[in-house]
């Protein structure tokens, strides 16, 4: 793993934890929303059945005359007779009696009605900005409704039938809203801030957390380069010795095997330095707009008579005039290793392909070959480094398992992906490269 790749692990996981965080919030603080909401709803239904149940007493109450006071304490609630739903009432204080100072805080006013509909008694004591006019307007609105409980204007109310009289109550809800409302803008409040404050605070530890990742990736890279090198020495006295000894006593099957040997080593090192210096010049690369057609045509001439002479033939697919904003030399070299691998692994007499088309501001390359043998491959692997199957990447083909690992790496670079498939005897390596 390079320093990019790294870098774009450490944005998806700030990602990660910064969506996990949101919705964490975003259901905590709905939860309390919600409960917060049907909490106060709920303490407004039971304070309706509370005076609606007490009507005589609250009728003409003046919380200031002792005899009524009296009266009023005197009142309590109905206990429910499930323990678990009266536990809930005492931890959401939904409950409704005489010995809470809510039931005195209450803005509301009853008008009964008679079996004609005719208003007989209005109440309108506990509340001020409504008189008996509007008091009964509204109470006939709820009435009319046909519902036992609902809310208008600001108001909750309740219809009680009781024989030949029906009892509206109304209480002004517009604070308990008000404050259900409050706690729901405070927790979205809280959301939005703690969102921002997570980004931060998970960008600067994941920072924390993958700077001994890129020290290391950049001592891998320094690795290979210094043991590139130092290999360089070794293998200079070899072939020298080697070429002496073949001066000096002829040639054969020993020192032919050691110069292949040599050769070999020589090209696996140029590769890995190829993928260090590579992954060095990621990020500083300069990109320039053009001429993608040109450099394919380049590359299929150059390759056209390499797979003549082992007998193989090359068709081309290439559209006129397409352009991508990228490195050229690192598209030079992607379509390079396509083509070495396909005309290397190509059966004997195949045909070897390469397409090109323009994708937007993109391009789509694709590069493939006859391949008989190619049904029972596992190709999820052909693009890990040093992989090969036994039965087809052998030692006489050439090469590393390393040209298609360089091709993916490029790839991705432009946000692009490689895939490989087979079918009818043709292997297609598909590559799409986002400009």
């Amino acid at each position: 793993m390079n320093e990019r790749a790294i870098k774009k692990l450490r944005r998806k996981f700030t990602l990660t934890a910064l969506i996990s965080f949101v919705l964490v919030m975003a259901l905590m603080c709905s939860t309390i929303y919600l409960v917060n909401f049907f909490s106060a709803k709920k303490l407004i239904q039971k304070s309706l059945d509370f005076i609606s149940d007490n009507h005589d007493v609250f009728y003409f109450a003046d919380y200031n005359d002792t005899e009524t006071s009296d009266k009023v304490n005197k009142l309590s609630r109905k206990k429910s007779d499930n323990f678990f739903l009266e536990f809930l009432e005492d931890i959401f204080n939904t409950g409704v009696d005489s010995s809470s100072e809510f039931i005195y805080s209450l803005r509301f006013f009853t008008v009964s009605f008679d079996s004609g509909g005719n208003a007989k008694k209005i109440s309108t004591n506990h509340i001020a900005l409504i008189d008996e006019d509007k008091a009964t307007e509204y109470a006939k609105n709820a009435l009319n409704s046909g519902k036992e409980y609902g809310d208008f204007d600001g108001f909750s109310y309740k219809v009680k039938n009781s024989g030949n009289e029906t009892l509206v109550v109304c209480i002004d809800t517009g604070s308990q809203m008000a404050d259900s409302r409050r706690v729901g803008n405070i927790a979205l409040v809280l959301t939005f801030v703690g969102s921002i404050l997570a980004y931060f605070f998970v960008r600067l530890i994941s920072l924390h957390m993958i700077k001994p990742e890129i020290r290391a990736v950049e001592k891998q890279k320094q690795f290979i380069t210094n043991a590139s090198h130092e290999l360089k020495t070794p293998l200079a006295v070899i072939r020298a010795n080697t070429e002496l000894e073949m001066m000096m006593h002829g040639e054969d099957e020993w020192n032919e095997s050691t110069m292949n040997q040599v050769d070999r080593m020589t090209d696996l090192i140029g590769n890995l330095v190829t993928i260090a210096k590579a992954e060095e010049s990621e990020n500083s690369e300069e990109l320039s707009e053009f001429n993608v057609t040109e450099t394919a045509q380049k590359e299929a001439d150059t390759f056209a008579s390499l797979a003549s002479k082992d007998g193989k033939t090359l068709e081309r697919e290439i559209e006129e005039n397409v352009t991508m904003t990228a490195n050229k030399g690192q598209l030079s070299q992607l379509m390079s290793l396509l083509l070495d691998n396909a005309i290397k692994y190509c059966d004997d007499g195949g045909t070897v392909k390469i397409s090109l088309s323009q994708k937007g501001k993109g391009i789509k390359l694709n590069v493939s070959n006859s391949y008989a043998a190619g049904e029972n491959q596992d190709y999820s692997r052909f693009f890990d480094r040093f992989y090969r199957d036994d039965k087809s990447h052998n030692i006489d083909k050439g090469g590393y398992g390393i040209g298609l690992s360089i091709a993916d790496g490029i790839v991705k670079q432009y946000r692009g992906k490689i895939d490989v498939s087979w079918k009818d005897g043709v292997i297609d390596f598909s590559c799409h490269l986002k400009g």
